[in-house]
């Protein structure tokens, strides 16, 4: 008996120890998780790579845990699983969100000053560009993989088909930012328009924007000036100005230093002092060449430093800011006092014209749903280029706007409560009669007194009575009433999206309107990004990583702090 008890004793001791072991593994376990975890987010938001065991990350542990031993496998791990968490919490807000949202292709260029082994060579990332629940300006990464993992058809519309797929966006989406060195091509972008409204199924069904990257335009047209001075001439003004070493470098920077060197000609220092008698200086035609650069690039650069030099701007200022462009590049083309001159001024407004005729609906639309403009700077463009084709556009835009408010206005109402069958209501002859028997004016009124105005459960015309234009004065439309009032005084620090998120109470429709037309980006680059001399490059230590991490770190680095 005793020895019964002792085994049984003993047993559950043992079962203790055992389930206090299992404690203990566990607690061990959720620590090492909560370790790597940290350590993810460590490589996240530094961009570190994970499988880089002399990176910063070794170092902080072993500062921390001198005993703790890094395992990059564990570290991947925990970067994907962080990754797929955050996904679903994006894919879930970007659907739950009331606004529409762009999608922005890129393509990024590894650069030729990398050491390290390279793995990819260029990259697509595809982002999402909208204002959020406070109105705010937000862009995410939702896709970035290398150009050779992606065995696509079309490497522009497929890429961008399945992100939309992959984060269940069909009815989100009203705007492509496509960039201007490659070429979606009409038919392509029409087979996606289909696709989209096809799948999105949108109540609202307004039309998707294809817009072309407004800081990719302004380099091309640079590039078509630049090109003509070549390699030579611009070691030589390097010298000239004591311009460091000659690497490619952002436009910005090489009109800064062109216009030096312009400047330091026309006052005669070159000639005159003798530090510069050694150096070989540009011939009469190099000069042309140079000062041609520098003036028409000047133009461009006046325009770009107030777009660019931030974050990214609404789209309301770009209507009036490139219609000023257009004025310059026409008048530097009228007053050309030389054949180069001349042919480069004529090359590049023709091709800033055609991206001005391409864009020009969404840029006058969102104009016009800036206060400080309404229609008023629309008119008086169009007034101002009469025999051009701009002149007759402005009717054009309101029409668009109207028609957009209304579609708008028709989603935003409510589905009205089941009617009894017609067959089923003792009222429902009386209708009839009431719609269509020519009845003397007291039984008439005696209809009326009986039975209700069954137009009142007909939504769609009901909505063509309040929102479509018409002259009734007794219920004007937001969009009227809000073109009726005057225009703000001009402020240049104002910001379009947070004065509608303050009158979203008094135009709740028009609002909506607003948000989504301003918060379409029209362009992808800011700050130092908008004057890259060429193609963009990606992070230098994305390039020896594999496809799934790449994605992985690059698309969470983006995302909120869940």
């Amino acid at each position: 008996m005793d020895n019964a008890n002792l085994a049984s004793g003993s047993g559950s001791d043992m079962k203790k120890k055992q389930k206090l072991d299992d404690s203990v593994d566990d607690e061990a376990l959720e620590e090492e998780k909560r370790r790597y975890r940290s350590m993810a987010k460590v490589a996240i938001g530094y961009g570190i790579n994970p499988s880089d065991e002399n990176s910063v990350i070794p170092e902080m542990i072993h500062t921390v845990c001198p005993d703790f031993s890094l395992d990059t496998s564990k570290l991947k791990s925990a970067i994907l699983e962080m990754h797929e968490e955050g996904k679903e919490k994006v894919k879930k807000m970007l659907k739950d969100g009331e606004g529409k949202l762009t999608l922005c292709y890129e393509w990024f260029w590894t650069s030729d000053d990398i050491d390290e082994p390279i793995l990819n060579e260029d990259f697509i990332g595809i982002s999402a560009y909208f204002a959020d629940e406070n109105w705010k300006m937000k862009k995410w990464i939702l896709g970035y993989h290398p150009r050779a993992s992606l065995c696509l058809k079309d490497i522009y519309i497929d890429s961008i088909k399945n992100v939309i797929l992959d984060y269940e966006m069909e009815s989100k989406v009203s705007t492509l930012l496509m960039p201007n060195y490659g070429d979606l091509g009409v038919k392509a972008f029409d087979d996606f328009r289909k696709w989209i409204e096809e799948k999105g199924k949108n109540l609202i069904g307004s039309r998707v924007f294809l817009i072309y990257c407004c800081s990719d335009i302004f380099r091309l047209m640079v590039d078509d000036m630049f090109k003509d001075i070549n390699i030579w001439l611009m070691g030589r003004v390097r010298l000239l100005v004591g311009w460091g070493r000659m690497v490619p470098t952002n436009w910005d920077v090489t009109l800064y230093n062109l216009q030096k060197a312009v400047d330091m000609e026309a006052t005669n220092v070159f000639e005159e002092e003798e530090d510069y008698q050694d150096y070989e200086q540009p011939s009469d035609e190099e000069w042309i060449k140079i000062k041609t650069f520098c003036k028409l690039a000047g133009c461009i650069y006046k325009v770009a430093k107030e777009l660019f030099d931030g974050e990214y701007p609404t789209s309301n200022v770009y209507f009036h800011l490139l219609a000023e462009l257009k004025v310059m590049l026409n008048k530097e083309l009228k007053n050309g006092d030389n054949d180069y001159f001349l042919s480069k001024a004529k090359e590049i407004v023709k091709r800033f014209d055609k991206y001005w005729n391409d864009m020009f609906l969404v840029m006058a639309t969102a104009s016009v749903l800036d206060p400080r403009f309404k229609l008023n700077y629309l008119q008086f463009y169009c007034s101002k280029n009469e025999v051009s084709d701009d002149g007759s556009k402005a009717e054009t835009v309101v029409d668009y706007l109207r028609g957009l408010y209304a579609r708008y206005a028709a989603s935003d109402i409510s589905p009205l409560p089941k009617r009894p069958d017609a067959s089923m209501n003792p009222n429902s002859s009386g209708l009839f009669k009431f719609l269509f028997d020519e009845e003397d004016e007291d039984e008439e009124e005696e209809e009326k007194e009986k039975k209700p105005d069954g137009y009142k459960d007909f939504v769609l015309f009901q909505e063509f009575l309040k929102y479509e234009g018409s002259s009734r004065e007794f219920q004007e439309s937001e969009l009227d009433s809000y073109l009726k009032e005057p225009v703000m005084e001009w402020k240049k620090d104002f910001n379009a999206l947070e004065w509608w998120r303050e009158e979203n109470s008094k135009y709740p429709i028009l609002s909506g309107v607003a948000r989504d037309i301003l918060s379409i980006p029209i362009t992808s680059g800011t700050s130092h990004r908008a004057y890259v001399a060429d193609k963009r490059e990606c992070p230098d230590f994305i390039v020896s990583m594999e496809a799934k991490l790449v994605n992985a770190m690059m698309c969470s680095e983006s995302w909120p702090r869940f």
